[in-house]
This record gives structure tokens, sequence and C-alpha cells, in this order.
């Protein structure tokens, strides 16, 4: 099961008026961890609550719910993808490096 883990990092609004976020994403299969970062412009200019009662979850769960399209977070799909072809990783040797036996452990 993947964790998502987010950071708020900076936010910039117009008084009570919330307009983007810069965040940070984490996701962890257990196995392979990979991260995000970006800036979010919010459509909805209207936030429901007052800006000095919004938290880090608020905003993080904002950035999510507009993310979605099709029923699905582009966020969290492209961090989906990158860990399923961590999953599916086959190292190559670089062929300019000596060709040496290491074991699985």
């Amino acid at each position: 099961m993947t964790t998502y883990t987010w950071k708020i990092l900076d936010v910039v609004a117009d008084g009570d008026v919330l307009l983007q976020a810069k965040y940070h994403v984490a996701a962890n299969d257990e196995k392979n961890v990979v991260e995000s970062e970006g800036n979010w412009f919010f459509s909805d200019k209207n936030v429901k609550k007052p800006f000095n009662k919004i938290t880090e979850d608020d905003i993080a769960g904002w950035i999510e719910q507009e993310s979605i399209q099709d029923g699905v977070s582009t966020i969290k799909s492209a961090l989906d993808k990158q860990l399923d072809y961590l999953a599916n990783y086959k190292k190559t040797s670089l062929p300019w490096n000596p060709q040496t036996f290491k074991p699985n452990l």
C-alpha cells in the first residue's frame, strides 16, 4: 500500500483568499520512495475558512481535490507511475565498467 506525505512549503494569499501554495509530496510503497514538488494555483478563490484557521492538512487536501481529473489525482498518479517503474526496473551495467558478479543479499 502506498502512503503519501504532504508538506506545504509556502503560500500566497490576498487577505483571507488563498491564491497558491508550494507543496512537496512523497509516495512510499515500503520498497521505494519518490517525491515531487510544485506550485498549485487555486481555481476556487473562496476559501471556506478564515485564513488564520487554515491548516497544512486543509491545503494539502484542497490541492489533492483540485488535482482530480476523471476520478484520479494527477499528482498521485504521476507518483504511482514512478513507483511502478522502480518496482519493475532492471539495472543494466554500463558497458565501460568492468563486469563483476554481485550477489543479491
